[in-house]
């Protein structure tokens, strides 16, 4: 990275929207990643293993799900038990006006091939599945700098410097028990598959900054080792519970690179929740509580070893605290719908979604204290375009008060005027998703900053500047397309 970072383990910021999109995209009936993310998935919004009897062969209404040229040979193969697919993230994202250095642009692609096995189907071992997600990264200008171009720690998407061209994602075995309503899951995997799913549908700002930052999670596509175990208690509700490794350096990390990846702690988490959609519900909703306890060291907000200014003093050794955690509460209410609920079969109606979420950190040596946000979706505004949707949004963090002094000191020895940062900060949102045929979703955002924060850049002389923040996402099912995956 280009810029100092405050914790003692990367906490890196690119891919953390990417993955989030699985609990969008299908509530559109649109692409997802082909990943398998534990028992909950039909009600927390992600989708299921590609070899569920349900995906394969027909839907329910009698219409073949396979079209393209692999058509029939995807088929047969997911019969067999071997389902695939590819699905495409092209994102470009600009700072006209806001963070440390205003007018700058990023680009990059990310290629997601995946596999999925029913090991039932191939080998007999009833409930067991395979699940494997290789990244490729392309098309990449400018993404090792754009995060300390802006800064900031929660407008938009500043991605990561991804040094290597490929990357391992997922790699694990899952046993499902109990008649699917029990699974555990084993192997190269990561928290954001399963806790604190987004609400909202911007792949490029909704996210809840204190699982990125103060539970120190490494981008959600890097995989890391870690299990997680799901129980359904009810076809709406669950309770879950994982631990995953505190990897250092991961985007240094082929993911294949076993045995010789620093190992800086353990991340525990465990969740609550409750779901409902329009299948179910006429105005369906969602609840969940997510706490987590990090065990490895980070940084002190703003002492060095010697009890000094660690942005007046950079080259002393920073104190290091052990162990930190937090607590998030995530829930979203369909609060309205144009035909008031009489019409139960239509799974897109117009309607306005209203959600929220919370976070706490009680841990006073962390960067952030709270982040909250909260917004409106218009869902299917235009019944002839029943996946679109239109949306707007607040956002809201307050960083330690020791942690604004630290950024002041650090931009005063950097030739900056000093002073510390305002420890508020709030983020004007609007956006959309927009479908554009054959399963293929474009993503706009804009925002507007106020008081941003340079924690992606502290040693600056630059103040980060009130003002816009502009991106896009496009997202192609290319397996559906082509027939590799159903669609």
């Amino acid at each position: 990275m280009t810029h100092s970072l405050p914790l003692s383990f990367p906490v890196l910021p690119s891919l953390r929207r990417l993955v989030q999109i699985a609990c969008l995209l299908p509530l559109a009936a649109g692409p997802t990643l082909a990943q398998s993310p534990s028992a909950v998935e039909s009600f927390t919004g992600e989708a299921g293993p590609r070899t569920d009897p349900g995906a394969i062969g027909v839907a329910p209404d009698g219409s073949v799900r396979w079209h393209g040229p692999l058509a029939p040979y995807a088929a047969d193969l997911a019969r067999a038990g071997l389902s695939f697919d590819v699905n495409v993230y092209d994102f470009f994202y600009a700072n006209p006006s806001a963070g440390l250095r205003p007018g700058q642009l990023s680009h990059s692609t990310y290629y997601l091939l995946s596999l999925d096995a029913d090991l039932e189907r191939l080998a007999g071992i009833k409930g067991g599945l395979f699940h494997f997600t290789q990244l490729f990264i392309g098309a990449r200008w400018n993404n090792r700098n754009m995060d300390g171009d802006v800064g900031d720690s929660t407008v938009g998407y500043q991605p990561t410097f991804n040094r290597d061209f490929a990357r391992l994602s997922t790699l694990t075995y899952e046993q499902r028990l109990l008649d699917d309503r029990l699974s555990v899951e084993v192997g190269r995997t990561h928290p954001n598959r399963y806790y604190a799913l987004p609400p909202c549908q911007s792949a490029a700002s909704c996210f809840q900054d204190i699982l990125q930052i103060n539970a120190g999670l490494t981008s959600p596509l890097y995989g890391v080792w870690g299990g997680n175990v799901a129980f359904k208690v009810s076809p709406e509700s669950y309770v879950q519970a994982g631990a995953f490794a505190v990897t250092g350096r991961a985007n240094f990390s082929s993911g294949y690179d076993w045995g010789t990846e620093p190992l800086n702690g353990v991340v525990t988490l465990a969740e609550i929740g409750r779901a409902t959609t329009f299948a179910t519900d006429l105005y369906p909703g969602r609840v969940a509580l997510t706490g987590f306890y990090n065990t490895a060291d980070h940084e002190d907000n703003f002492r060095t070893v010697f009890g000094r200014s660690k942005g007046l003093n950079p080259s002393d050794p920073v104190l290091q605290r052990s162990g930190t955690s937090g607590v998030i509460l995530t829930g979203s209410q369909v609060v309205w719908r144009a035909d008031g609920g009489g019409d139960a079969a239509n799974l897109n109606p117009t309607s306005i979604q209203a959600y929220t979420s919370l976070a706490y950190a009680p841990d006073p040596t962390i960067p952030i204290r709270w982040n909250a946000f909260a917004g409106l979706t218009l869902q299917a505004p235009d019944q002839s375009r029943p996946l679109d949707r239109y949306g707007i949004k607040v956002n809201w963090q307050r960083i330690a008060a020791d942690y604004a002094l630290f950024l002041g000191d650090a931009n005063l020895i950097s030739g900056g005027r000093g002073g510390a940062y305002s420890r508020d900060k709030l983020v004007f949102e609007a956006n959309a998703h927009l479908a554009l045929g054959e399963g293929i979703f474009f993503e706009p955002v804009v925002q507007y900053l106020v008081n941003g924060n340079s924690y992606w850049n502290p040693f600056t002389p630059n103040r980060s500047k009130d003002g816009f923040y502009v991106g896009a996402t496009l997202i192609v099912p290319l397996g559906s397309i082509l027939g590799l995956a159903p669609g």
